[in-house]
């Protein structure tokens, strides 16, 4: 309990805490390590503690500085609370046994209190109260000089904790009254006065007399600093006169009770002065401290806690007002530290601070406490003052409780057999074939693609990378995967496109051509077509949209509907143009069209058509090549210095400049970046410029993957579908990911010209002998298909890890079939980030781990190749941490448990104090080798590849920002740390298994009327089920004691736990390294249903799961659907976007929008006839599997 109780602090310890408190703390380390303890407390410089503590300070600031100090601050309390809880406990055994030993322990490791204002809050009272409860421990075993240094010490640390020197005191004073017994006051006073003075001494100075002056002087300045009635204390000033009152007329009251109630608090000592007794007194004083003078902070009352630790373990009838207390002040706590909402990142929510956080509940909440600590004072002073076990309390510890038989098929499972892996291979070819259907829709990148995926691709163009907050090993299988699956090749030639002076594409892959004598020809992707229309002079600009085109001379621009190609095969006479107007511009460079606009590009200026009709919006200047976007509301023009100048077509005015790159040749616009990019004229190199920040970046297009260049670009094509930018330069098309401004492919051809075939997915380059057609729509695929087979990767790992924990074979399928038909492993499956990948890895890891248990050859083998995989888990994302971390406890746990049943060593491939495997084959039977190869599995292994995979980076092109590993580190986790502004999609840790919002990742619509949506939402039939089979599993496995259901709870927990304390916003897909376990418990709770005669439910419940996957499918993968329906698939209020859980929850009650009856019925019937089919052949099945399946089972638990 106490090992848990250090890692649930561990993992606060890195939330921002109280800044202020841990500043001053940092300022004072700083302070005492620059100038000394002799010049610290100078006049003027605020410090209002005594100087024992800051010894403390001293040394961590002249050790750390920066994070490493601030985290030292925050966490001087944990080895506090670890020596608390040990006194605790051997106070507790000696006097009443191991049971109420373990209690204390677990009380004080686990109680939220300590928890909240130590290492998470960053106060340090834990510092104090451990030498107040040494000294009375020290006291009540005579130890009088002990128990003086100890009290002076804790006095000296705050001058509240001078309650244990005070009642020390008092106890040997009653002695030498009743007793005449001289020397214990005397070895008391003398210890605390000797120690007092050699802890202040140092600060100053060595006169005696001025020493003490100095500390009533520093005792008197903290009493007065805060002149209110209380400082969020829940006690009696603070019902009657509010908190952060004045108290002028009051703190005289206050002093006088405070003096009446520390001398009742003493009067028991006249009759008994052992260690209970002085203990009890303590305690009585401390809520004296609390309850009864004004100006008390809210944290007085923490040292009262670890005084009634023993009494609360040992007696039944403190145990129960001790926890009523302990909860009242940890709310308190809260209470008081989101009061600074100016200071704190953390927030009460509003239904909290409307009931007992508002007046009244305030007031109730401190009658509550002041009731619960006179009850307490009540049962101590009548007899609970007492260490040793009560009779009741006893009994009830000792009463046996049934344990539970569970089924044989939840016994322990074996080594997979060759049809285990048949079933394994199913269900990742189920997972392959449903997550890679329709994988490349979107083409672009959505969600974090736009990190991680873009990341992938300034891998392979050495670019610096935008993405460094997470280790990069996902990103390097994107990359490799973009080699692998990118197709970046001609995959065809055309011949025949007629004369080639102008040349365009339109998006659905009719090719557009124009010669000097004014000829326009039309061809289809075979070929077909002819001329069409002749302008009367001289084309100078081509372009298409809408099924119409556009050409324009020097002296006019002229519209026309593009005909079907094959009726022009053989005909010459041209076609009239529907429309032509007069061009302002003497010289025509080009034609930009954004939606109804037409923009006509010249040498002297910009002229702008709405709907191609009426006189232009016109902008005089120098141009060089113009590009609009996509809504036509703005057109970028290159001016021949190279600047940028942004037009609004409505004014003809510019409305901003951007500046810094070259004299250009072709300018091209790409929508999901908001970025434009220019080609150089005369060197190979892309001017980009970023709209929304106003940055200027010069991108070379030479680099190891895309060779030299000896000339620059001469024309540029955006993909609307991707937003991938193709640039012709030196006989080569060069593929630029325009997110990250990444040239990663160039492809030799012979062409002079751009053109884009959108619904071909095609890039169409035209040259003299013809057009090169390139594929284009390739590249989502191959960076997200290593994740789909990741995801295969983790559900065979769970189906053979389920077989490993469970003899049943339908835990495996249940495990697999809900992977198969959970929407967050299918949406987790198919986008280009590093969850999948992590999750995966994990899930292996742990496979190794529990394979080591019954190996297939050696458990050395399988316990070095979890390292491995753990160690390449961290290099994906520090989430894997928490695994190495789990795989430490657990090794913890296991050495415990073989050393308590007197086998030392024998627990296995996790047992710190065994012999591995291959060595004791071989004799050697030293112990302790073990815990070595586990060191170097599970901390060297890791470590090393995690550092290896960060080699290629440094002291290469891309190093990010020139850092050093350690370096890069820090501002990984500073950045982790700092995401605190609130976010639409977050979601809080309670909320995940609920999917009570799932994570926005892509919205699309179309001119149909169809939109496309992906969200990463779980499957709610398997995530409500599971929370209740998961409960189920926490039960069972403590009834039953199951190993195999405490591994899967634990190593689920394991994930799920760190976030707890995080206080960054969160995100629904923070879960998924859980998820997998958290399935699996699904699967084991259902597995126990059908093996106690419930087949029936389990089939239906599946069947259900599986109609809720097909109807929510839309949901999850982009499948088009009309908008007007898209509201039925928001079944919650907080799945809408205007329901927020940051930073306080606000949510509007409305369901996702309005929809039809007959739509919605459409797609329950969809859904449910699916169940059906499922639930038929499941039925069909049932009974001979499950005979079946109890016969195995049943076999297997005998052998």
């Amino acid at each position: 309990m106490i090992a848990l109780g250090v890692v649930l602090r561990l993992l606060v310890v890195r939330a921002q805490g109280f800044p202020t408190d841990v500043g001053t703390f940092e300022a004072w380390g700083e302070r005492i390590a620059q100038v000394g303890p002799g010049g610290f407390y100078e006049p003027g410089y605020f410090s209002d503690y005594p100087p024992a503590f800051l010894y403390v300070l001293w040394l961590l600031g002249a050790l750390f500085d920066g994070e490493i100090l601030r985290l030292a601050v925050k966490a001087i309390s944990i080895p506090a609370d670890v020596v608390i809880a040990a006194l605790a406990a051997a106070v507790a055994w000696r006097h009443a046994g191991r049971g109420p030993a373990v209690a204390a322990a677990t009380l004080w490791s686990l109680q939220p209190g300590p928890i909240f204002a130590g290492p998470y809050w960053g106060q340090v009272d834990a510092v104090g109260t451990l030498p107040l409860v040494g000294a009375l421990v020290a006291a009540g075993a005579r130890r009088w000089s002990t128990a003086g240094a100890l009290a002076a010490l804790a006095a000296l640390v705050k001058p509240q904790f001078g309650i244990a020197l005070g009642v020390i005191v008092v106890a040997v004073a009653i002695d030498f009254v009743r007793d005449a017994a001289w020397r214990p006051a005397a070895r008391v006073i003398g210890a605390a006065v000797a120690t007092a003075y050699v802890i202040a001494a140092p600060f100053y100075g060595l006169d005696p007399l001025g020493v003490g002056s100095r500390l009533v002087d520093l005792v008197r300045s903290a009493s007065e600093t805060y002149p209110y009635t209380s400082l969020y204390a829940f006690n009696g000033w603070s019902i009657f006169f509010d908190f952060w009152q004045p108290d002028e007329a009051l703190v005289r009251y206050g002093a006088l009770l405070l003096v009446a109630g520390l001398v009742v608090s003493c009067a028991p000592l006249w009759w008994r002065r052992d260690l209970a007794g002085l203990l009890a007194a303590t305690a009585f004083a401390a809520f004296a401290f609390y309850f009864l003078p004004t100006r008390a902070h809210e944290r007085y009352l923490f040292p009262a806690f670890a005084l009634l630790l023993p009494f609360a373990a040992a007696r039944s009838r403190i145990l129960g007002p001790y926890l009523v207390l302990a909860a009242g002040f940890a709310t308190t706590l809260y209470f008081a530290f989101t009061r600074y909402q100016q200071i704190v990142d953390l927030r009460a929510p509003d239904v909290l601070e409307a009931t007992l956080f508002g007046r009244y509940g305030q007031i109730a909440l401190a009658l509550l406490m002041i009731a619960t600590a006179a009850l307490i004072v009540w049962r101590l002073a009548r007899g609970e003052a007492r260490l040793d076990s009560d009779r009741r309390y006893e009994l009830a510890l000792a009463a046996p409780r049934p344990t539970w038989t569970l089924p044989p098929g939840l016994g322990l499972g074996r080594v997979p057999s060759r049809g285990d892996l048949m079933v394994a291979l199913c269900v990742a070819l189920a997972v392959l074939a449903t997550r890679g259907y329709r994988l490349d829709f979107p083409r672009d990148m959505y969600f974090d693609e736009v990190y991680h995926a873009r990341t992938a691709f300034e891998l392979l163009a050495q670019r610096e990378p935008y993405e460094w907050t997470h280790p990069h090993l996902a990103k390097e299988i994107m990359a490799l995967g973009i080699l692998a699956f990118g197709d970046d090749r001609v995959i065809g030639h055309e011949v025949g496109l007629g004369a080639q002076t102008l040349f365009t594409v339109t998006n659905d892959g009719i090719r557009l051509t124009a010669g000097d004598d004014g000829n326009l020809y039309v061809r289809d992707r075979l070929g077909r077509g002819g001329p069409f229309a002749r302008t009367t002079d001289p084309p100078r600009a081509l372009a298409a949209t809408d099924g119409r085109i556009v050409v324009a001379t020097d002296r006019q621009v002229c519209q026309l509907a593009i005909p079907v190609p094959s009726s022009r095969t053989g005909l010459r006479d041209p076609l009239p143009f529907d429309r032509c107007l007069v061009s302002p511009f003497a010289r025509t460079l080009g034609l930009a069209i954004g939606g109804t606009s037409v923009s006509l590009a010249s040498a002297g200026g910009l002229a702008t058509w709405k709907d191609f009709t009426g006189d232009p919006v016109v902008y005089q200047g120098d141009l060089v090549a113009a590009t609009a976007k996509a809504d036509g509301s703005e057109v970028y023009v290159l001016d021949p210095k190279g600047n940028v100048e942004v037009v609004d077509t409505t004014k003809g005015s510019v409305s901003r400049t951007l500046s810094g790159g070259g004299p250009g040749s072709a300018i091209a616009y790409a929508l999901g970046p908001n970025r434009v990019f220019v080609a150089r004229a005369k060197e190979p190199v892309l001017d980009v410029y970023d709209l929304e920040g106003g940055s200027h970046e010069g991108v070379p297009l030479a680099n190891a993957r895309t060779g030299a260049f000896a000339s620059g670009v001469t024309a540029l094509a955006v993909v609307t579908r991707t937003q991938f930018l193709y640039a012709l330069a030196d006989g080569r098309v060069v593929v630029v990911e325009t997110h990250g401004a990444s040239p990663f492919a160039a492809i030799a051809t012979g062409a002079t010209q751009l053109g884009i075939d959108g619904e071909g997915d095609a890039l169409v380059a035209a040259g003299p002998t013809g057009a090169d057609v390139v594929e284009t729509g390739r590249h989502a695929f191959a960076w997200r298909l290593p994740g789909v087979v990741f995801a295969a990767l983790l559900a065979f790992c769970v189906v053979l890890l389920a077989r490993r924990l469970f003899a049943s074979g339908l835990v495996p399928a249940l495990a697999g079939t809900a992977i198969v038909l959970d929407g967050s492993m299918f949406a987790q499956a198919r986008i280009g980030m590093n969850d999948v990948y992590v999750g995966a890895l994990i899930v292996a890891g742990w496979y190794f781990v529990v394979a080591a248990y019954r190996p297939r050859r050696s458990a050395t083998t399988d316990i070095l190749i979890a390292g491995v995989l753990l160690g390449l888990a961290s290099a994906t994302k520090w989430a894997a941490f928490y695994a190495v971390a789990g795989v430490a406890i657990a090794s913890l746990a296991v050495t415990a448990y073989a050393y308590r049943r007197g086998r030392s060593g024998s627990g296995g491939a996790l047992d710190l104090a065994g012999v591995p495997e291959v060595l004791a084959r071989r004799g050697v039977a030293l112990a302790g080798l073990n815990a070595v190869l586990l060191f170097v599995a599970f901390a060297v292994i890791p470590v090393i590849l995690y550092v290896g995979s960060y080699v290629p980076w440094f002291g290469g092109p891309t190093i990010p920002f020139h850092w050093d590993l350690v370096e890069l580190t820090k501002q990984m986790y500073w950045y982790h740390s700092g995401l605190t502004a609130p976010h639409p999609a977050g979601s809080p840790w309670w909320s995940w298994p609920l999917v009570l919002k799932p994570v926005y990742w892509y919205f699309g619509s179309s001119s149909a009327g169809d939109n496309a949506y992906i969200y990463d939402a779980g499957n709610v039939v398997l995530f409500w089920g599971g929370l209740v089979a998961f409960g189920w599993c926490a039960v069972a496995a403590v009834r039953a004691r199951s190993v195999a259901l405490g591994f899967v709870l634990f190593a689920a927990l394991v994930q799920y736990v760190a976030w707890i304390p995080i206080t960054r916003v969160l995100f629904f897909y923070h879960f998924f390294t859980a998820l997998p376990f958290y399935l699996l418990a699904l699967a084991a709770a259902l597995a126990f249903l059908w093996e106690t005669g419930r087949a029936r439910f389990v089939v239906g419940y599946i069947a259900l799961a599986g109609a809720a996957f097909v109807y929510f499918y839309p949901f999850i993968s982009a499948q088009p659907v009309a908008g007007a329906q898209a509201g039925m698939f928001f079944v919650l209020p907080t799945w809408t976007y205007d329901c927020q859980f940051y930073p306080t929850f606000v949510c509007n009650v409305a369901l996702g929008g309005s929809f039809s009856v007959g739509a919605l019925a459409l797609r329950l019937a969809l859904a449910l006839a699916v169940a059906g089919g499922l639930a038929l052949l499941a039925v069909g099945i049932a009974p001979p599997l499950s005979e079946r399946l109890r016969l195995r089972a049943s076999s297997e638990a005998r052998r």
